[in-house]
């Protein structure tokens, strides 16, 4: 992975980032006015597509990005914590598509708790207009991605539309 930090338009726009080799984002962190959002819940900001380098970004470390993002992550994590002793693999769970990451499906299973899944097994196995936020995903935990504050799930199934969706 590559580690960027890139300056926004405003003087008070920061944006740091994990990318691939191709320029996909798999994590961010927006700082604007000293106020933090991120890739992970509860904000979600990640970039929809390639990250392009301009004059003035900076290649920085992995560690340095590792320090911004605990600091920005950090309310979260005691939910994260609460939700791995709630979840525990081999458990069954029900949620919802929330979204589609590089990492994979993100499924919301409760206001606080979100898990990944993998994406092509699922896509196998479901039909094309089933993909979409709003489906309902039964899964089994298979472990946690501590990063993010997901829980992973295998054996991934569509079993319908949340009603409303």
């Amino acid at each position: 992975m590559l580690y960027l930090l890139a300056r926004g338009v405003e003087e008070n726009e920061l944006y740091y980032f994990e990318l691939d080799e191709n320029g996909i984002a798999y994590r961010q962190v927006t700082v604007t006015d000293g106020r933090s959002l991120v890739s992970a819940a509860p904000d979600f900001m990640l970039s929809e597509k390639v990250v392009e380098r301009y004059e003035g970004d900076e290649d920085i470390s992995r560690e340095a990005f590792q320090a911004i993002w605990q600091k920005a992550t950090a309310p979260c994590k005691a939910a994260f914590e609460q939700a791995k002793q709630r979840f525990l693999p081999g458990d069954p769970v029900t949620g919802t598509i929330a979204m589609f990451y590089p990492q994979g499906v993100i499924i919301k299973l409760s206001d606080e708790v979100y898990a990944v899944a993998d994406d092509a097994p699922l896509r196998a196995k479901s039909k094309r207009e089933e993909m979409y936020p709003g489906y309902i995903v039964q899964g089994t935990i298979q472990g946690y991605e501590e990063d993010n504050f997901w829980l992973v799930l295998a054996d991934c199934t569509i079993i319908g539309k949340k009603s409303g969706a």
